[in-house]
């Protein structure tokens, strides 16, 4: 397949043949019209010559000594006459002609044919031209004249004939010299046309073209932001007002359809945290109901149990069965500190409701903490205001909150870690951070750590309930807990609750 041509070769090969071809036929024309012009001003200067001679050759006829006269005459007639001028003159003696001189300024004539006898009975001047006219200029000069076979004439009455062929070479001549002018002329002005309309075409088409070709290349890669210069002739403007409005339309409808994507993102991102949210309260209320039956079926037996084993003990010396009753007793306490965990998490929140400062309850849990030796060995970093505006909930279930966080700080932790507590203020809430530097929290694990009976600990150390309480007790609140966490860098747990007036105003 061939190669496309581009715009502007294409264009400047037509505007050059055209403009040559315009050039070239225009010359022509006025040359060709001048040459007539200069050939008929010629003709008629040659017509009027050889009348004049042969006026002047008819007087010089009457008189005796024809010869001597002639000769005489003609001599005052050659600078009138062009040179290589061929001239006869006839002679009427009788019927016939009689050549008088063949070989007069130039070339010679032929002797008396029939057809010049037959001129004697003309009346009026037979012409005749041979003339072909020079198109280029290395063609062959041929031969041009102009004959004219014309009486002479004494009072009216014709006494000889006179024949005169005038040479038209020096026309041909310069003309030829004309056509070379013109070819230069047609050369140097086609030249200067060309490069002013090269120019004139860069600037109007070929320039804006190649940068609405640029900017067209800009916006296919993805930059909306581009525009061309609405400057030029009134269709290459029109063309880039156009494409403007495109591009501008373009950018419109991106930008429509970016706020369209993001909606339909945020819309799927709060389906599926509706969804997760729907899931985690029907496992939660599943496991609240399932946890009221069992605590309610446990809690008798159980209490039965403790009491039948202290009975037991009571009755039992010292030594090894003692001490295997006392191991059933602790297993029979873990069992209870679960029932009465399960009881937490299935209670729902009917409780006295208080208004209070949040930081108050984190500094209980510290300090219930604290008591027990949960901190030994950890760096606190105590971050926390002096003061942040009140929340309304139940104010034992937030610190049941804290405590748990701070627990899950404390076992998350590396030999030598540090615990961070930090709190602040938005516009229609408070938060409160609980950060460790600890092993942190694998993120296939992220998804699930609130729900229940799901945890990460070493069997044995924990439950998977206690995060799904604090997860329970905040929502109920109207908050919201979130966490942040990388593998091997730490975990932060941050509580929002709203403030007390901002509830109110719910």
């Amino acid at each position: 397949m061939a190669k496309p041509v581009g715009l502007r070769t294409e264009i400047i090969f037509h505007i050059t043949l055209l403009l040559g071809a315009a050039l070239l036929f225009g010359g022509f024309l006025m040359l060709k019209l001048t040459e007539r012009e200069l050939l008929n001003q010629r003709l008629d200067h040659l017509t009027s010559t050889a009348e004049f001679v042969a006026r002047s050759v008819g007087q010089s006829l009457a008189m005796d000594d024809v010869e001597s006269s002639q000769k005489e005459r003609l001599a005052r007639l050659r600078p009138l006459l062009p040179e290589a001028t061929t001239l006869g003159i006839w002679k009427l003696e009788g019927e016939k002609l009689v050549p008088l001189y063949q070989r007069l300024l130039g070339d010679e004539f032929s002797g008396v044919d029939p057809k010049l006898q037959a001129l004697r009975f003309i009346a009026e001047p037979q012409e005749q031209l041979v003339y072909a006219g020079a198109w280029l200029i290395w063609d062959d000069l041929p031969g041009s004249y102009f004959e004219t076979t014309l009486p002479i004439r004494q009072r009216s009455k014709s006494v000889g004939v006179l024949r005169a062929r005038f040479p038209l070479d020096d026309v041909v001549l310069r003309v030829r010299s004309s056509l070379k002018i013109l070819f230069v002329y047609v050369l140097l002005y086609g030249t200067v046309l060309f490069l002013f309309e090269l120019y004139l075409l860069n600037r109007n088409v070929v320039r804006p073209i190649g940068a609405l070709m640029a900017t067209t290349r800009q916006v296919a890669a993805g930059d909306l932001d581009q525009r061309v210069d609405e400057q030029g002739p009134r269709e290459i403007t029109s063309l880039a007002r156009t494409f403007n409005a495109m591009v501008c339309a373009l950018r419109e409808s991106r930008r429509r359809t970016d706020d369209h994507i993001r909606s339909l993102q945020q819309t799927n991102e709060e389906l599926q945290q509706t969804r997760d949210e729907l899931v985690r309260s029907e496992k939660m209320a599943s496991v609240g109901h399932l946890a009221a039956g069992m605590a309610h079926e446990i809690g008798n037996p159980l209490a039965a149990v403790v009491g039948y084993l202290e009975l037991l003990k009571a009755d039992l010396p010292a030594g090894r069965q003692r001490q295997i009753a006392e191991y059933a007793a602790d297993e029979i306490e873990r069992i209870d500190r679960l029932v009465r965990e399960l009881l937490d998490y299935a209670r729902p929140g009917k409780e006295q409701i208080e208004c209070f400062d949040p930081l108050l309850v984190v500094k209980e849990a510290l300090d219930l903490l604290d008591h027990q030796g949960v901190f030994a060995g950890v760096r606190l970093a105590d971050e926390l205001p002096l003061q942040l505006p009140k929340v309304t909930m139940i104010r034992h279930r937030l610190l049941q909150v804290f405590v748990n966080l701070l627990v899950n700080a404390r076992d998350a932790l590396v030999e030598g870690g540090a615990i961070r507590l930090a709190a602040g203020e938005n516009a229609g809430s408070v938060w409160l951070s609980v950060a460790d530097d600890g092993v942190g929290i694998a993120e296939e694990d992220l998804p699930h750590i609130f729900d229940p009976f799901y945890t990460t600990k070493a069997p044995g150390k924990g439950r998977g309930l206690g995060l799904a309480v604090c997860y329970r007790v905040v929502e109920e609140a109207g908050g919201t807990i979130e966490v942040q966490s990388e593998a091997g860098r730490g975990t932060a747990f941050t509580v929002r609750l709203n403030k007390e007036d901002v509830r109110d105003e719910d």
